[in-house]
This record gives structure tokens, sequence and C-alpha cells, in this order.
């Protein structure tokens, strides 16, 4: 009987120290792979000042402007910006910058930033960005229902700040709307008012080709209302305005 609890005395001691040997691995793998955060999700506090600035609500419309444009002298003639630009490109990520203190620094560094986002998105590498947003819809779609959700690029009524905010253009109707509610307190300025014109010259495949504009005309039992024009997109001054552009052999991408 001696040697049979011997035996199982002995055999729940080898079972225990194999458990516990188990245990020491998988705590010894967890330690090797526990980082502190997962490692699908990045930390917050990774990029730098830009990075946080451009994903702030309400930036949407903004793209991260390349460090070597910013530090290029040539690209900032005219903006008073050196008080603001070691700001701009600090590395390290404002965890703090949005407090009371500090809004209304927020403010002067963001007309800033905006400024030189306006000369940034006309380069080639800007323009790519823009394009990227564009594609994704990110500036919305034409409130015109004959437009056929047509995408919209931004565009400003001024080149100075402060002047109106920013809006966005339909490239069907040629018209200028409201953009989306979070981003109307942005500058029309950071974007300029030939930023369409440039986008769609170096996209020309992203310019619609329509032939025809679709207009909404008032009809009762079939027939045209007498002295009703219909959709407002419709123009006798337009008309003759594109027929003489037509005679001087000018191309255009759609007609009225």
């Amino acid at each position: 009987m001696d040697d049979d609890n011997d035996y199982e005395n002995n055999q729940n001691e080898i079972e225990e120290d194999q458990n516990n040997e188990i245990n020491a691995d998988q705590d010894q793998n967890f330690d090797e792979n526990d980082t502190g955060s997962d490692n699908r999700f990045p930390e917050i506090n990774e990029g730098g000042w830009i990075q946080w600035f451009c994903q702030l609500d309400g930036n949407e419309y903004f793209v991260e402007i390349d460090e070597e444009f910013i530090k290029n002298k040539i690209n900032l003639i005219g903006i008073k910006c050196k008080p603001y630009l070691e700001t701009i490109l600090s590395q390290e990520y404002p965890s703090d910058q949005i407090s009371e203190e500090n809004i209304e620094n927020l403010q002067q560094i963001k007309e800033i930033y905006g400024l030189i986002h306006k000369r940034f998105i006309s380069t080639p590498k800007g323009l790519a960005l823009m394009r990227e947003k564009y594609l994704n819809g990110i500036f919305g779609h034409c409130p015109r229902i004959l437009c056929d959700k047509q995408v919209l690029i931004p565009v400003g009524l001024s080149e100075d700040t402060k002047f109106s905010r920013v809006k966005v253009y339909c490239p069907i109707c040629c018209e200028v709307y409201k953009p989306r509610e979070r981003v109307r307190d942005m500058d029309g300025a950071y974007f300029g008012t030939s930023f369409p014109q440039i986008f769609f010259m170096a996209y020309p495949d992203l310019n619609p080709k329509v032939k025809k504009v679709k207009n909404y005309i008032p009809k009762l039992y079939g027939f045209r209302i007498f002295g009703k024009k219909g959709s407002k997109y419709f123009s006798k001054d337009k008309e003759e305005l594109y027929e003489k552009m037509k005679k001087l052999n000018i191309n255009l991408d759609y007609e009225l």
C-alpha cells in the first residue's frame, strides 16, 4: 500500500511540474508578444504635426504637404510664416494643441498651412494626393439631380483669405455649391479660384465628357409651358457664348 501511495504521489508531482512548465512557457510567450498595445492599430502619437492637423475634424479637404516643399523658401515667398514653420514641421504629435489657450494660435497656423496648401496642390505630388481624394468622393457629389451624382472638387471664390469660405465645383453643370456642414468653416483661399481648371487639365480623363447637359423643362401634358425657361442652368446667353466659342475653334468638353 505504501508503494502504491508513493507511486501516486510521484505521478501527481510529475503532472504538477509539467503544468507549471506549460504555464511558464505561455507567460513567457505572452510577455514577448505583448508590447503594451495592439500592433494592428498604430499608436495615436505616430506622425508629426502635419498628419495630426489633417486628421482633425473639418480638415478632410486638406492633403499632407510634403516637408521638402515647405522647407524650400521659394515656395513660401509672400507668406509670413516664419514664426510657425517650426510647429508645422514638428515631428512630435501635439496631444495638447487644442486647448483654450492655443485655439487662436492654431487658427493662425491653419491660415499659414492653408496658403502653403494652395501652392502645393498645384504641384504634381499635390495634384496626385487631391486626385486620390477626388476618386474616393471625399469632396462630395453634386446636389443637382440631373448631374447624376457627379463628384465635386473644392474651389475658392477669391485668392484672398477671409473673403469667402470654400465651395465645391461640379464639372458638368459648372456651378459651385456649399460643401458638407463640417468643412464649411474652411477658407476658400486654401484652394484658390483656379484649382478645378488646373486639376482637370492635369487629369483630362477625369473631366466628364458630356455632349449635352440635362436640363429640366416644365411641361403640362407633354407641352412646354410658355415663358417657363425650366432649369436655371439653361440660358440663351450661354448658348450664344458657346456658339461664339465654337466659331473661334475653342474646344468644348460639353455643350449646353
